[in-house]
């Protein structure tokens, strides 16, 4: 089962929330699962989960985790069920937590279902990242949305995670990019800071124009809904690339 969970923080009087400090909850976390779990985690190349922090208008601050299997889903619910606060010690402070929601819930066959036997088909969507995303390409991080780079993201971890549904045609990500082309945008640079290290990304809001054959609009839907569990582009483990997508009727 894929999930989305979102949970409600709660900072102490006059701090404030940052799309960076995904690292210091994700770090946090992993002192609450047993050693050898999060060893185990922390190894995996493509990591099945995907977190991220940001400040909600409606909302306030929120603490948002997808997951893409069962196991995964449990264990991080697992670090989280004391409930209460959760130390961010390279802050100095806690931060108490709000009830765990899930806000979504289903299955990679759904999510096959949902794109490939509706009636009709989206004709765009819109991406809005959330927190600072970026890529990694000849060895340096690309700052602008690429196309190509967001569909090959998307579409490597999808046959990673979910084998028996896999999406294998020859130059397919050439054939996706090919038919998605950008037609808005609203986009900002952000900057990502991990340790020593400042990646500069972008966030905001990407609208998508889908074309080319039924088959081919329908992988580029499959993709677009899938992408808010998974995430976009590096560190997404780390609280980068955090996204909600729309598809456009």
């Amino acid at each position: 089962m894929l999930r989305l969970f979102e949970i409600p923080l709660f900072l102490p009087k006059g701090e404030r929330i940052h799309p960076s400090m995904g690292s210091v909850f994700h770090g946090a976390l992993m002192e609450r699962l047993p050693s050898e779990l999060a060893g185990r985690l922390h190894q995996e190349s493509l990591r099945p989960y995907s977190q991220c922090v940001f400040f909600d208008r409606d909302k306030g601050p929120i603490w948002r985790l997808g997951t893409m299997s069962d196991h995964v889903a449990q264990a991080l619910l697992f670090g989280l069920e004391e409930g209460g606060a959760i130390a961010l010690h390279q802050k100095g402070y806690d931060v108490h937590l709000g009830e765990i929601c899930c806000v979504q819930a289903c299955s990679f066959d759904d999510l096959a279902d949902i794109a490939f036997c509706a009636e009709t088909v989206p004709h765009g969507a819109m991406f809005s990242f959330l927190s600072p995303t970026s890529f990694k390409r000849d060895g340096r991080y690309v700052l602008f949305p690429d196309v190509r780079l967001i569909l090959q993201s998307l579409l490597m971890r999808w046959n990673a995670l979910c084998p028996h549904i896999r999406l294998e045609e020859d130059n397919l990500v050439e054939k996706l990019t090919a038919q998605a082309a950008i037609v808005r945008y609203q986009l900002h640079s952000a900057v990502f800071s991990l340790e020593r290290q400042r990646i500069t990304g972008f966030q905001g809001n990407v609208t998508l124009r889908f074309g080319g054959t039924d088959a081919i609009c329908r992988i580029l839907t499959l993709l677009t809904i899938f992408a808010p569990f998974a995430g976009v582009g590096i560190k997404t483990a780390l609280g980068m690339g955090a996204v909600q997508t729309a598809l456009l009727e």
